[in-house]
């Protein structure tokens, strides 16, 4: 069982709506479904009964539900103990950055702020924006720069603002775009939701499946080489050294397809006074314009 699968049950068992509960964790609800059969198989009991009233506890699943409250406040209390020992001695922040954000931004804030505070440490936790977001709320990151709009117990700051594009090898008609090969590359769940919500906006066939690459520097690649096209928010500083074509997305109204940058931090009584300086940074910063791209 990992941490999540505990998360999973006491969210159910104090709310018993699959929906709800896969849209809290950023996950669709087939997802959930399956994650709670593999419980199921994993302890050899019956969790949950599936009733036209909703879900519906057994025994078995009730004492999963009181052992995962349990084990949750004891990883907490003792995450946070250790954290608290380690940092008492240590100037450490735990930085999570989304993989584009630590390519093209973080490098250079970090290299600027070492310049004023030489003994700070940093450990950089680059992942997917959905995947930070539950990291500092359960408090393995300190800090995080995240693609995308998330609500939570956090503070956080506009760092930036990108545009998305349609990126091909040559120009295309963008009515053309459902007949041609698409690039799927890794994102979060809200950058895919505002390009799929662009897309259903401006065509009535689905968005469909394209061909999967990984990471989107490596789709640029492949449309260099022409195998079809994407769509993207491009990164701060992007360097066009493919030549690829750039066509920027608008909604119906006109207005630019955007998506917004966070800074991410936690609230003011979990900042030891290393963080606490490094936060202030970043909201000069994004005041200034210094770290907002």
């Amino acid at each position: 069982m990992r941490d999540t699968d505990w998360q999973i049950l006491q969210a159910l068992y104090k709310n018993p709506n699959m929906t709800k509960v896969a849209n809290s964790f950023y996950m669709t609800q087939p997802s959930l479904t399956k994650r709670l059969k593999q419980m199921e198989e994993e302890f050899g009991v019956t969790i949950v009964n599936r009733t036209p009233k909703g879900l519906s506890f057994t025994p078995e699943g009730r004492y999963l539900a009181d052992q995962a409250e349990r084990y949750l406040v004891f990883m907490k209390e003792t995450t946070e103990t250790l954290a608290a020992m380690q940092k008492s001695t240590e100037e450490t922040i735990v930085i999570g950055s989304s993989y584009t954000y630590s390519k093209y931004m973080l490098s250079e804030l970090l290299f600027q702020y070492r310049k004023e505070h030489p003994r700070v440490q940093f450990e950089v936790v680059t992942d997917q924006s959905d995947a930070l977001f539950r990291k500092l709320l359960d408090g393995t990151v300190d800090v995080g720069f995240i693609r995308g709009d998330y609500e939570g117990a956090l503070e956080r700051i506009r760092v930036g603002r990108s545009a998305a594009c349609l990126v091909t090898k040559e120009p295309v008609k963008m009515e053309d775009l459902p007949g041609l090969d698409r690039i799927e590359y890794k994102t979060n769940d809200r950058t895919r939701e505002i390009l799929e919500r662009w897309w259903n906006e401006n065509f009535s066939t689905p968005v469909g499946n394209g061909m999967p690459v990984g990471y989107i520097d490596v789709a640029w690649q492949m449309i260099e080489r022409g195998f079809g096209y994407t769509l993207c928010f491009l990164p701060e500083h992007f360097a066009n050294e493919h030549n690829l074509c750039l066509t920027s997305l608008f909604w119906k109204d006109g207005t630019p397809v955007e998506r917004n940058t966070w800074f991410f931090y936690p609230k003011s009584k979990r900042l030891f006074p290393a963080l606490s300086q490094f936060v202030e940074y970043v909201a000069e910063g994004a005041k200034t314009g210094k770290n907002r791209k």
